[in-house]
């Protein structure tokens, strides 16, 4: 009678104990909901979550629309955005005090492998946004247009009796190497590596896009570089205005000039652009790849072309098709 009373007890003892590990391997793994139970376990999304983002001086007014966007979708999310250029950007990934970093152009092979060996990672860079690189003079120097041989001579320190000073922003930003890329010339100008900037004759380095519009307003003989991420309305202000205007350049294979307007851009008719790249580590943070997934996804797209910007996925830049797929060995 004694053994009889005993077994239901032991087995009551074995279930629970069984119910519990059970349980626990729910929990441990962070099951979402439990379809028996029908309650709902907590997982890591409920947290708040910050990360940081290194490169607001590439795109000041588009990045902050973005970043609000995506906290209206995610409220949990939060994307904190700090200064800086491209060259900060890859410094900051490579020492893991940013999860993101903006780009005006794609890492080279060294700085690559640089940032591969400091965390054994490599970093992951995708095009949300086009810009385009304009040439901007004071109206008292008289200057119809440029021909793209004519700007090969600026970029490589070169003389131009029509100017006597090429403003460049901080060649950290990135712009001065997509200018570089966009025309074909290789050499290094500028530091880091080439000819240091003390050197330079004709090219002076300013703090960023606004202190180049400045320098070209008080200079008549000087030319300057800058980006339409960070100039978004001053295309049209500028075609207006009477004391500075942006020089229309004849591509290699054009027969008249082209003006830096946003059509032109997209269409490939204006011969000078650069991608804003959104970068992230391989193996980084799972906040930041959801972020940088949301901006090259259709609708992070759609949320750069309604912020005034050329959205990277539907410009109609140059298609080259292959038989060869990527990655494929040549045989």
């Amino acid at each position: 009678m004694e053994a009889s009373k005993r077994r239901p007890r032991r087995l009551f003892v074995w279930v629970t104990f069984y119910a519990l590990v059970i349980a626990a391997v729910f929990i441990l793994r962070g099951q979402k909901e439990h379809p028996g139970l029908g309650i709902r376990l907590p997982v890591e999304s409920d947290t708040v979550t910050t990360i940081t983002a290194v490169g607001r001086e590439l795109a000041p007014e588009l990045m902050p629309q973005l970043i609000t966007k995506y906290h209206q979708l995610y409220p949990k999310l939060h994307v904190r955005l700090e200064d800086g250029g491209s060259v900060r950007a890859l410094d900051a990934l490579a020492n893991r005090r940013a999860q993101v970093g903006l780009l005006y152009r794609l890492p080279t092979a060294e700085e690559r492998a640089l940032r591969r060996s400091a965390v054994n990672d490599s970093v992951l860079c995708f095009p949300i946004a086009l810009g385009g690189i304009v040439l901007v003079a004071n109206s008292l120097s008289g200057v119809e247009s440029l021909t793209m041989d004519d700007l090969r001579r600026l970029a490589r320190d070169q003389k131009d009796s029509r100017f006597d000073r090429l403003y460049i922003p901080d060649p950290n930003q990135g712009v001065w190497d997509a200018f570089r890329q966009s025309l074909g010339v290789s050499e290094n100008v500028a530091f880091p590596g080439g000819k240091p900037a003390a050197a330079l004759q004709n090219i002076t380095f300013l703090k960023d896009d606004d202190a180049v519009l400045e320098a070209v307003l008080a200079d008549p003989r000087g030319l300057g570089l800058a980006s339409t991420l960070n100039l978004p309305d001053s295309l049209p202000e500028l075609a207006a205005d009477r004391a500075i205007y942006t020089v229309p350049v004849l591509p290699d294979t054009g027969l008249v000039p082209v003006e830096p307007g946003y059509a032109q851009i997209g269409y490939g008719e204006y011969p000078l652009y650069h991608y804003l790249y959104v970068a992230c580590l391989a193996h980084g943070s799972i906040r930041a790849s959801m972020f940088v997934t949301h901006l090259t996804s259709d609708r992070g797209q759609r949320h750069v072309e309604r912020a005034g910007f050329l959205p990277a996925r539907q410009v109609m830049r140059p298609v080259y098709l292959t038989r060869k797929p990527l990655g494929a060995k040549s045989n």
